[in-house]
């Protein structure tokens, strides 16, 4: 049974349902004015590590915060515990999860229950060939969300998801303006409940318009054309 504080915790990412995260890692160009862009264009959530939220704590506004438990190379190394994100006053924790990896589904499992008890919210990133079986003991294990990279065939896993019962965030390049556009759109057809965007290296102010018109797709589900228009984009798309 989910408890009140994670209800309300997970209410601040999805507040309409579905959710726009950006993941801000601290060595991406400027990763402060990406956090400050995201919130002023609507954004959902950002997912930041301890440091970085320390430093990025004036710039969020609305913003939720998903506090990243692990970082570096596979073996990801812990950063902090549930206990301290939950003083920290985040909104979630997250951490990566390999099914063919026994250290990644002991941590994992560790980190599941202590997040149930103190009532936060857990977004696993899972990744690699067996990523669906990943998804699934994510689920088994008690993760709220998952998140994974693109994968063609999502579209046609849109059963497994309502019997998981477990919003799906689809991990994306923030690449060109068109292709993220398009792909964001593409994306918001199937079963995925928002996705979780890796800024690029260049400079946040250049995309304003691309992230108002990712969050027009996501919670307002309008279609390609006007997507575009918004982003600035010329011509019809054509994907």
């Amino acid at each position: 049974m989910m408890t009140l504080g994670k209800t309300l915790r997970l209410r601040r990412i999805f507040a309409q349902g579905r959710a726009l995260i950006m993941d801000c890692h601290p060595l991406r160009h400027d990763p402060l004015g990406w956090v400050r862009l995201l919130a002023r264009s609507g954004g959902d959530a950002a997912i930041l590590s301890p440091g970085l939220l320390d430093a990025a704590a004036e710039e969020l506004g609305p913003l939720a915060v998903i506090l990243r438990l692990d970082a570096g190379v596979w073996p990801a190394q812990p950063l902090v515990s549930v206990q301290a994100a939950l003083e920290m006053g985040v909104e979630a924790v997250t951490l990566h999860v390999r099914r063919a990896v026994r250290e990644s589904l002991e941590r994992f499992g560790k980190v599941s229950e202590e997040a149930r008890r103190l009532g936060m919210p857990l977004l696993a990133e899972v990744a690699g060939e067996d990523w669906r079986e990943a998804a699934q003991l994510s689920a088994d294990y008690g993760a709220d969300m998952i998140a994974t990279s693109w994968q063609p065939e999502l579209a046609t896993w849109q059963s497994w998801m309502r019997t998981a019962g477990k919003p799906l965030l689809v991990g994306l390049e923030f690449s060109t303006p068109a292709g993220i556009v398009e792909r964001t759109w593409e994306v918001m057809q199937g079963p995925a409940q928002g996705v979780v965007l890796s800024p690029p290296e260049g400079p946040p102010a250049e995309a304003a318009r691309v992230l108002e018109a990712l969050h027009a797709i996501i919670h307002q589900d309008i279609a390609l054309e006007e997507a575009r228009r918004i982003a600035g984009l010329p011509g019809p798309a054509a994907l």
